[in-house]
């Protein structure tokens, strides 16, 4: 019995995937994935979705990414006895080994996202800019109006 539930809780936690969010900026970002990619994916789809809007976002790239280095030591130890049984010696041998290691990443950017600016211009609504049209009143300051008899 116990050795179905171990096997049970092994598969269930091997289907199990999750996204992790490396990166957001206001364009996009970056998210990892762990796990089960089919489950990983739908949470990073839900994070893509929660940041840039529902079906708002691009898959610009996806795939293994390098993102540091594990280092492994491994250590063996040997006993050595002579026939009389009196003399010991102990023989100890490492071996370290370097490899880079890699977790798969989702790079996404919101649609709209990285445009141009709007075009300068009048304000809605048509009122002239501060500083007025040819013909308004001079600026506070200015020379007086040609003509005023002064």
């Amino acid at each position: 019995m116990f050795r179905k539930v171990s096997l049970g809780l092994i598969v269930a936690l091997a289907a199990c995937g999750s996204a992790r969010v490396i990166q957001r900026n206001q364009t996009g970002g970056v998210i990892e994935l762990s796990g089960d990619r089919g489950k990983a994916m739908e949470q990073a789809n839900s994070e893509m979705a929660s940041h840039c809007g529902p079906n708002n976002f691009t898959i610009v790239q996806e795939g293994e990414e390098a993102v540091g280095t594990d280092t492994y030591q491994q250590a063996n130890t040997q006993d050595q006895t002579s026939r009389s049984g009196r003399t010991t010696t102990e023989t100890t041998t490492g071996q370290t080994s370097t490899r880079t290691a890699t977790a798969w990443r989702v790079h996404y950017q919101c649609n709209g996202a990285g445009g141009p600016p709007p075009p300068a211009g009048p304000p809605p609504g048509g009122a002239p800019p501060p500083g007025g049209e040819p013909g308004g009143a001079p600026p506070p300051g200015g020379p007086p109006p040609t003509g005023a008899g002064y």
